[in-house]
């Protein structure tokens, strides 16, 4: 009987332990913490840019994400707000994004393909500029 009892214990362990491959879910809110490398606040478009980063975050939900920054611009001072929203896919560590007609506030990201780390706790993206493969800003969140 003891034996039975172990037999049972170690088939339970490694079926808790084998994920089967699936990739760790990336439900919930990533905060900004980089822009080119540089930490927040930041000036990704330095010396020519106008504006500093002072905070961002991306919500995923198994099919959507919610993108939001903070910037401040370097002439006038003012602080404002940018966002969107829209639907995404994932192809192993690859992110795709679809931004939804209307909603959000700002100028529109132009999102290229992201990654996930293996972990699913960084996110990178790359965005603004004239959209994927012109110089986008390189935007690292993490959970």
């Amino acid at each position: 009987m003891p034996r039975l009892g172990l037999l049972t214990a170690c088939i339970a362990l490694i079926a808790c332990s084998n994920d089967d491959g699936v990739a760790p879910t990336l439900d919930g809110s990533y905060a900004l913490v980089a822009e080119n490398g540089q930490p927040l606040p930041s000036d990704p478009s330095a010396p020519f840019g106008c504006c500093l980063t002072l905070s961002g975050s991306l919500t995923l939900t198994p099919v959507t994400y919610d993108l939001r920054t903070t910037h401040q611009n370097k002439n006038t001072g003012l602080v404002f707000d940018n966002s969107e929203q829209g639907t995404y896919t994932r192809a192993g560590n690859t992110l795709s994004f679809t931004r939804a007609g209307g909603g959000g506030e700002g100028f529109p990201y132009l999102l290229a393909p992201g990654t996930v780390s293996s972990d699913g706790d960084t996110v990178t993206l790359l965005y603004g500029d004239e959209g994927p493969g012109s110089d986008q800003i390189r935007a690292t969140f993490r959970r």
